[in-house]
């Protein structure tokens, strides 16, 4: 890995401190509570070999699923609310290193997300893969003159959506992450797809936290090199 996997083992231990326990970090990682505190709080670094071991546990999707299932709120059927998620740093961030692990190869140089609660994961990802952020518009920017749009349905309610991007935004040859907190239909990453290719760049991959049933699967395998979502809700 090209960024410094051992700093990068000491930020997800601090993340997962947030979240948890000493005690379920031990259980966790094998490592013992003063070993654990001499990481986290930067007094020691873990070594290369260690970093890794620690880098693949605290991105694993079965450890990353358990922590975003306790978090989740399901208001009813296919209503989730992610605040406690979107809005929580430490999970953010460990996202954040669980794109790079999955994308990273991809070349990404921009990341592209729609206000508002894409842009919170978008900014942690972008900042963690060192790209670019683009953010989509649902209503055209004050001071930008020129943009690419898109409309598409969507499902519920009933409505009729535009996206905007900034025509400059992309240049040809960009690499795209799209980051969609929550995949459904499909139809807006499908529309981000888009808008995307109007600008000359390619979608290479796409990361949300969440994906509700498999509808969204039809719009969109065809259309991005690699789709990863880390909690699958099925429906």
């Amino acid at each position: 890995m090209p960024t410094d996997v051992r700093l990068m083992a000491v930020e997800l231990l601090r993340a997962y401190k947030k979240i948890l326990k000493y005690k379920e970090l031990e259980e966790l990682t094998g490592l013992s509570a003063p070993g654990l505190w001499r990481y986290i709080n930067k007094r020691i670094r873990p070594t290369k070999e260690r970093s890794l071991e620690l880098f693949e546990l605290l991105t694993n999707q079965r450890v990353v699923e358990e922590i975003l299932r306790n978090k989740l709120v399901e208001v009813g059927d296919n209503i989730i609310n992610l605040s406690p998620i979107i809005y929580e740093v430490p999970i953010l961030k460990i996202l954040s290193y669980v794109a790079y692990k999955e994308f990273h190869r991809y070349n990404v140089n921009a990341v592209v997300t729609v206000e508002v609660d894409g842009i919170p994961l978008g900014v942690m990802i972008a900042d963690t893969l060192e790209s670019k952020l683009v953010i989509v518009r649902k209503r055209p920017e004050v001071g930008v003159k020129n943009y690419n749009q898109v409309s598409y349905i969507a499902r519920d309610p009933p409505a009729v959506i535009t996206l905007f991007m900034a025509s400059d935004s992309l240049k040809v040859g960009d690499r795209v992450l799209i980051v969609d907190d929550l995949l459904n239909s499909g139809r807006t990453s499908s529309a981000l797809v888009k808008l995307i290719r109007m600008s000359g760049a390619t979608p290479v991959g796409l990361f949300s936290i969440v994906a509700i049933g498999e509808k969204w699967r039809e719009l969109l395998e065809n259309e991005i090199d690699k789709i990863y979502v880390a909690l699958k809700l099925g429906r």
